[in-house]
């Protein structure tokens, strides 16, 4: 009679806690599906915001090579070699002497573009003697120095979206 109740008792206690123990596992299986890297994904986490850029590149001397842009922002400041973001623009979409682009999915912050006119494709600036062969330009800030610009003349912040002007230099 003992041994009845005894195992009465465990097969009640089994039926109450499996349901209990099945809720649970369901959670941890929940819990891992939302997260994503090493983050935890809430579903009241608020999407950031993002904004479109539109450039316009004008003075371009020629349809040679390609267009490289790259973007800069307070953490990789130009001038870093990676930036934060590279894009090529082939040169064949140029009309004109002008492009016309336009990148979306950038959030609010300080930011700058700095653009080479990579003529051969190499992936670098040529130089002559001392100045450079190839075009280069700045978001919004026409060079007209010898030495190199810095971040801060070229920075602009992003709270929505935004035009960019870059006139192309040539020496």
């Amino acid at each position: 009679m003992r041994y009845m109740n005894s195992l009465r008792r465990v097969f009640f206690l089994s039926a109450m806690a499996l349901p209990a123990l099945s809720s649970a596992q369901n959670d941890v299986i929940a819990a891992k599906a939302s997260i994503q890297g090493n983050r935890m994904v809430h579903a009241t986490t608020k999407r950031e915001e993002t904004y479109s850029i539109t450039i316009t590149v004008t003075d371009i001397r020629n349809h040679d090579g390609v267009l490289r842009f790259k973007f800069f922002d307070d953490s990789t400041p130009f001038p870093s070699e990676t930036g934060f973001l590279k894009l090529v623009v082939s040169k064949s979409e140029v009309t004109g002497d002008s492009l016309h682009v336009t990148c979306r999915g950038f959030t609010s912050k300080n930011m700058g573009i700095a653009l080479l006119d990579d003529e051969n494709n190499n992936l670098k600036l040529d130089f002559g003697w001392f100045l450079p062969k190839e075009g280069h330009a700045f978001s919004n800030y026409y060079h007209t120095s010898l030495k190199r610009p810095v971040y801060k003349d070229f920075r602009f912040l992003l709270t929505g979206d935004k035009k960019v002007i870059m006139k192309m230099k040539y020496y």
